[in-house]
């Protein structure tokens, strides 16, 4: 990646859009110090990305493009991002990602088993749960790797409006190939090529 410099202060919510190859991936990254850049720097309140190890995971959070449930129960696949979490405290994410309704419904609830992969759920439902644990963690920063891939256009309104959400508490990166995916949420769109 060349070319860029880029300052995201707390709150905003900035779209990263570019063709499949333009380099979304490699800044996605840099943005969670799994990589070193080669020139300039990349930090997070002044602190380059890399130094941070794992503690990354305190600040930044992502969910990619297939979010991947483990072959546990709802509640333990939420409970990841947060081990002390209690049942009240999953109830009150699933509200916030709209599936609370759905959890009930079914014959376990929390207690309900994940297939591997969370095959059992639609895309949008598995996005949803995947974020619940993310909130469930309550990082500063979220980062969302192309969120809307392979959804049908209802789940696609039900992930923007949950976007819009987020934004209220949270400081919101959004990798995307698709313009109008991201103009309605974000306030800021960086568009890159070829690196």
């Amino acid at each position: 990646m060349r070319g860029i410099n880029l300052t995201i202060k707390p709150g905003e919510k900035l779209a990263i859009l570019g063709r499949s190859g333009a380099g979304k991936s490699t800044l996605a990254a840099l943005l969670r110090g799994d990589r070193i850049p080669s020139a300039g720097k990349v930090t997070l309140n002044g602190v380059p990305t890399d130094q941070f190890g794992d503690q990354i995971a305190d600040y930044i959070s992502v969910i990619n493009q297939q979010p991947y449930l483990f072959n546990t129960t709802i509640a333990n696949n939420i409970r990841l991002g947060n081990e002390e979490a209690s049942d009240d405290d999953i109830w009150a994410v699933l509200r916030r990602v709209g599936l609370a309704k759905m959890v009930a419904a079914l014959p376990h609830g929390l207690d309900t088993k994940v297939d591997e992969a969370g095959l059992r759920f639609s895309g949008g439902e598995r996005h949803r749960l995947a974020l619940a644990r993310i909130l469930l963690k309550d990082t500063p920063i979220i980062l969302l790797d192309e969120p809307t891939v392979g959804l049908d256009p209802k789940q696609i309104i039900e992930i923007r409006e949950l976007i819009r959400k987020l934004a209220k508490k949270h400081t919101v990166i959004l990798s995307s190939h698709i313009l109008a995916e991201v103009r309605e949420v974000c306030d800021y769109i960086m568009i890159i090529s070829g690196g």
